[in-house]
């Protein structure tokens, strides 16, 4: 609790001392208190960095896709975005904002956060439009998603940096990609960038069934196989899929986490067999 809501509640700057003195009352940032115990769970924590924060502050960045439950990885730093006017005492990561809109602020779980949609055109300084679109795929899952929101949210936004990586996201998530859902296929996919390939669909249906890369032109699906595919039950789902798409008349090839090269030279290889490329040498 804040100072400002403790006096609300009718506690006197000399009460609030006692309860200190007590340990009824915890210090945990600026003017900000816990009641009776200083345990905070994480959304404490964040809750009590935006407090610390002061008026106008709100959770972002990746604590609020966290919050949001749309980003899979750890969140070590917190990050608060605070209006640019500000220097406040706090131990979070600041993200100083000289026009934060204030629909582009909403409470959620209690705590003063981006909106979603603002949450994305931020962590478009941070993230690919293949781990962005991702974000956007778990956000539908969980119904929390509004693509008009987003459009209106980057409108406002306009003059900031790697927005189209956002606008990508959007037609990616549009075309049925899941986006990236793993690090590794982040490195397989910019290994192949990297390398001047086509790029593949991510994460979309194939023949009933996700595969993680496909192209559709070169006939060509590619799968990661993590610890888990040593496992009999995930072998023969494999198997199933795999029928379905060469069914289909797609090759099929199959790779380990650690093969990105033998990975990357594959696709290159079959590229050059690719009917197109063979008429261009000719």
């Amino acid at each position: 609790m804040t100072v400002a809501q403790l006096r609300a509640a009718r506690l006197t700057k000399n009460a609030i001392t006692r309860r200190v003195k007590q340990q009824r009352l915890h210090r945990v940032g600026h003017g900000v208190y816990a009641v009776g115990h200083t345990a905070l769970s994480q959304e404490g924590r964040w809750l009590a960095e935006v407090y610390t924060a002061g008026e106008g502050a709100a959770l972002g960045y990746f604590a609020a896709a966290k919050l949001y439950e749309v980003w899979r990885y750890r969140v070590s730093l917190i990050d608060v975005v605070v209006p640019a006017r500000r220097r406040p005492k706090t131990r979070a990561r600041l993200h100083m904002c000289r026009n934060l809109d204030p629909r582009d602020v909403t409470v959620f779980r209690g705590i003063p956060v981006t909106t979603f949609a603002r949450t994305c055109v931020d962590l478009t300084e941070e993230l690919t439009k293949w781990e962005l679109a991702n974000l956007l795929h778990e956000a539908w899952w969980r119904k929390r998603l509004s693509i008009p929101a987003l459009h209106e949210t980057l409108a406002r936004a306009n003059g900031r940096r790697h927005l189209n990586r956002l606008e990508q996201a959007i037609a990616l998530h549009e075309d049925g990609s899941a986006g990236t859902r793993s690090r590794d296929e982040l490195r397989f996919l910019i290994g192949f960038e990297q390398a001047g390939l086509p790029e593949p669909l991510v994460n979309t249906d194939l023949a009933g069934h996700e595969v993680d890369f496909h192209w559709p032109t070169l006939k060509l699906a590619l799968e990661l196989d993590g610890i888990g595919h040593d496992r009999a039950r995930t072998q023969r789902e494999d198997e199933r899929k795999e029928a379905a798409w060469r069914a289909g008349g797609f090759e099929v090839l199959r790779f380990k986490e650690s093969q990105r090269r033998a990975a990357t030279d594959a696709v290159a290889a079959r590229v050059l067999r690719a009917p197109t490329a063979r008429s261009s040498r000719a």
